[in-house]
């Protein structure tokens, strides 16, 4: 399933919601250790199995090279890194990192989307 964190009410704060198991706030367990902490991060991560979509997350601290390293650890530690439709600035930093741009079918709108991959 593309895009899981469309079942995210994005006008409510994630605390405000139910707790969807594929939801990933800053700090939690699952990618703590891989540097999705609190103090670098907000927004949220969804995860499916070995995949990890980075959908809305912005840094606390821009330019420190935070997500790089994030990144970085999640694929090393095997995971595949998925960013969907992304803004120039993220598309950019997904051309630095080595993601490869592909097309996947957004089922909730019917409509083929640019995703960016980096496969482990």
């Amino acid at each position: 399933m593309i895009y899981a964190a469309m079942n995210v009410d994005i006008s409510k704060p994630l605390k405000e919601q139910k707790k969807l198991d594929f939801v990933c706030e800053p700090g939690d367990p699952r990618v703590k250790k891989y540097g999705w902490t609190k103090l670098k991060f907000k927004g949220y991560l969804s995860i499916e199995g070995k995949t990890i979509w980075v959908s809305s997350i912005w840094s606390n601290q821009m330019g420190r090279g935070h997500y790089s390293r994030l990144v970085k650890n999640l694929h090393k530690a095997g995971f595949e890194i998925k960013v969907p439709s992304p803004f120039p600035r993220m598309e950019s930093i997904c051309q630095h990192l080595g993601f490869t741009r592909t097309e996947e079918m957004f089922e909730q709108m019917e409509e083929m989307i640019d995703v960016w991959v980096l496969k482990p």
